[in-house]
């Protein structure tokens, strides 16, 4: 998970491609999403996430869907996954992070 996320915190602003396998990825959204410590329901909740990627859903409320990848940025406080996201909940969610 910190490999994954990481590596796309050092790759975005740069301009260089990092990808992740897609399992790897969808397993690291499942894990941090629903993970208090980690604080993905302070961010999420009320929202209904919905991967593009596999389908994986998690929540209830205003709609949020996009790329496993970049649910899985905002899911950890990272901005930068905002961009690809849409639905009605993406507002709300922006708001939530810093």
């Amino acid at each position: 998970m910190d490999l994954v996320i990481h590596g796309k915190d050092i790759a975005r602003p740069l301009g260089l491609r990092y990808d992740s396998p897609p399992a790897v990825v969808a397993a690291c959204l499942a894990y941090v999403a629903p993970n208090t410590f980690l604080g993905g329901p302070r961010r999420l909740s009320g929202l209904r996430i919905v991967s593009t990627d596999t389908g994986w859903s998690l929540g209830a409320g205003a709609e949020v869907r996009g790329p496993d990848i970049d649910l899985l940025l905002v899911a950890s406080g990272r901005r930068a996954g905002l961009a690809t996201l849409d639905g009605p909940g993406v507002a709300t969610l922006s708001a939530r992070l810093p």
